[in-house]
């Protein structure tokens, strides 16, 4: 990477309330001796891309997205991106021809992963025998797993000038609510936290320090496989979509292996995204709200029950404005100090860690049929670090129609062998070959 660019500091971006969310996690990590709150989406190519018109690509993201290379600051009480003018320069690997590709391409993927960046966001490739891997590594206060998309497809364009950047969903969203209305979804959403806090959560390790590397496991479903998922999901969840059916699913394969960290019940966070479908905008910040998956352990060993349960707890959330009361409470939390609103955002009423699993459904994470700049998208995965605890992070996306869940996960903390016990019981739950 070229530090030695000209540094050009630009206006100041302010947060919004979902990108000072990820950043107070984003400390925690930091904290904890890991390097911070990155998220990677890698990308198995069939084939080698054109890497100079990718760097050109690179280039014009930074000229017309200043974000992309900015680092942050404190402006006044709250955080803000400077603008740098920094260059995102194109960085390349190569696997060892000799060696197992698949194997080499994951070590080098996992190599860059757990290094400490400079940069908000960096772009890899790592070449193989038979085309290689895109990595694209990202801090996530800089924007959310669908902005990381968009980014992708900026680069991959053949109309770039079609990508433009606009304001924060979540504070529009924020500006169409008048103070009492706002009021109300704010008590609303702190007695759903209060209920989220009192059911002690089960941990995949009681493991809370100590130096961690991070690691990932990737299971891939074939297009047969994916539709008898979704069939399974729909009789299970219905509308609701497949996300309550894969947080059910893991939910039993924890319990079924038994929780390394066992207390009451389940409790999962998870994202829902206020971008419209397959919108090219906006491309930076979060634009993403919290829910949670909450479940005691007697529910979570009948199956049928456990997911007319999570059904139930998601209509009475969209019945009750929940998806939405938590979005005044992030523009509250922007004004906590890192510290005090980490407290919040992890802690149970016990001190117990909040979250049995960090989670995350991409969705359909599909390239047309001209692939990323004119090479077939064969596979992908995804990672990222999160906490200790939980240690231990399930992300979910779909690609031509077929279902790839990655398992991030920090070792020492969790062991190995115990993850793949769960994995294999979360796959038997999927398909329901029990």
């Amino acid at each position: 990477m070229d530090r030695s660019s000209p540094m050009k500091q630009g206006a100041a971006i302010l947060f919004n309330p979902a990108d000072y969310f990820t950043y107070v996690l984003d400390q925690e990590i930091r904290a904890a001796g890991m390097p911070g709150g990155y998220c990677g989406l890698a990308l198995q190519l069939a084939g080698e891309p054109d890497l100079e018109r990718l760097q050109n690509r690179l280039d014009l993201l930074v000229d017309m997205f200043p974000k992309a290379s900015a680092r942050i600051e404190r402006h006044g009480k709250r955080h803000a991106w400077i603008p740098t003018g920094q260059r995102i320069l194109l960085e390349c690997h190569r696997c060892d021809m000799h060696k197992a590709q698949d194997e080499e391409c994951q070590r080098l993927l996992l190599a860059i992963f757990n290094r400490p960046e400079s940069l908000p966001l960096t772009v890899h490739w790592i070449a193989a025998n038979n085309g290689g891997t895109l990595l694209i590594n990202w801090l996530h206060p800089l924007l959310d797993a669908r902005g990381a998309k968009i980014v992708l497809d900026f680069l991959a364009s053949g109309q770039p000038e079609n990508f433009k950047e606009s304001p924060s969903l979540i504070e529009a969203k924020l500006a169409q609510w008048r103070f009492w209305k706002k009021l109300q979804l704010l008590f609303k959403a702190k007695r759903h936290n209060n209920e989220a806090n009192s059911l002690d959560s089960c941990l995949p390790t009681a493991v809370e320090q100590g130096p961690q590397t991070l690691n990932l496991k990737v299971r891939r479903f074939d297009a047969e496989q994916s539709r008898h998922i979704a069939e399974l999901a729909g009789q299970y969840t219905g509308l609701a979509g497949r996300t309550l059916y894969y947080l059910g699913c893991f939910m039993r394969a924890m319990e079924q292996v038994g929780p390394p960290h066992a207390k009451a019940g389940y409790c999962i966070p998870y994202a829902f995204n206020l971008r419209r479908q397959n919108a090219p905008t906006p491309v930076f910040g979060n634009h993403v709200g919290c829910l949670f998956a909450r479940a005691t352990r007697e529910q979570v060993r009948d199956r049928a029950g456990l997911f007319a349960h999570l059904l139930a707890q998601h209509t009475r959330v969209v019945r009750d404005e929940l998806d939405l009361a938590y979005l005044p409470l992030m523009w509250l939390g922007q004004w906590l100090t890192p510290a005090r609103y980490a407290r919040f955002l992890r802690k149970q009423h016990s001190g117990n860690e909040l979250s049995s699993l960090w989670f995350s459904d991409l969705g359909d994470m599909s390239w047309s049929k001209s692939g990323f700049l004119g090479i077939p998208v064969t596979d992908l995965s995804m990672m990222c670090w999160m906490t200790l605890p939980p240690g231990l992070a399930l992300l979910v996306g779909q690609l031509d129609g077929r279902l790839t869940l990655s398992y991030s996960y920090l070792s020492p903390a969790v062991d190995e062998a115990w993850l793949d016990a769960v994995i294999d019981r979360m796959e038997a739950e999927l398909l329901e070959t029990l």
